[in-house]
């Protein structure tokens, strides 16, 4: 039997709450994953340099303001 396969059927052999700690949990490593991920897309385009413009220049260079 493969891995995934062995998981599978543990989760689906955990009582309801133990599903619930473990669905909570894996929605907390996602979300730490993405903002990981958003902080090195932050710190490679300020390692880039160039002009830093306002938030509000922003907006108004975007058509939104």
């Amino acid at each position: 039997m493969s891995t995934v396969l062995e998981i599978e059927k543990a989760i689906e052999s955990l009582p309801k709450d133990q599903f619930w700690q473990l669905v909570e949990w894996l929605e907390a490593k996602r979300e730490e994953a993405e903002d990981a991920a958003d902080v090195a897309r932050a710190e490679a385009a300020l390692a880039e340099g160039g002009e830093n413009l306002s938030w509000d220049e922003v907006k108004k260079e975007m058509g939104w303001k």
